[in-house]
């Protein structure tokens, strides 16, 4: 019988096992590096991309805040003018306020009672003056009573001199407002 050594064949197929073994495990390698490099890839694109975001999204609250800031400026503004326009309808008013109040006096007073003194002092009036008769000062005071412009009205002091003629000294409250 004839005997075939196998052995040097064993060796080889070993040996060309083991190269298709390394082969195979540096084709993996190069795979995974090739895979790695592709998701490093993709992960850094889309920190790129959110990085943008990011940026883009800072501008727009600087933006925002900019903006919030003028809106803050603006209501500042208004406040200040609305306080201004709150300060003039109070002058106006108290620039002719003062003009009814004196237009009414006038148009009440009676033909035979005469004012002499008119004072105010922080809306508190002193009237004074000279009538014919006790009934002309009594109708003046019912006038004054029935004005919508004064209000507490208090004959303070009435005094007939020897010619008949009264005295007067009236305190009341005037409202420029009415």
């Amino acid at each position: 019988m004839i005997k075939i050594n196998l052995l040097p064949v064993r060796a080889a197929k070993k040996r060309e096992f083991g190269r298709q073994q390394v082969l195979l495990f540096a084709l993996v390698l190069v795979l995974a590096g090739i895979g790695n490099f592709f998701w490093y890839s993709k992960v850094d694109s889309e920190l790129s991309q959110l990085d943008q975001q990011i940026a883009r999204t800072k501008a727009e609250i600087a933006q925002l805040e900019k903006t919030i800031g003028e809106v803050k400026s603006i209501k500042e503004d208004k406040k200040a003018l609305e306080d201004k326009l709150k300060i003039l309808d109070t002058l106006k008013k108290g620039r002719t306020g003062p003009v009814k109040v004196m237009d009414e006096l006038a148009t009440i007073i009676p033909q035979r009672v005469w004012l002499n003194e008119y004072t105010e002092v922080g809306g508190g009036v002193t009237l004074v003056g000279q009538a014919q008769s006790y009934e002309d000062l009594s109708a003046f005071s019912k006038k004054l009573k029935a004005s919508v412009h004064f209000t507490n009205i208090t004959i303070k002091r009435a005094s007939q001199r020897g010619d008949g003629v009264v005295d007067w000294t009236i305190t009341c409250t005037a409202s420029y407002s009415a």
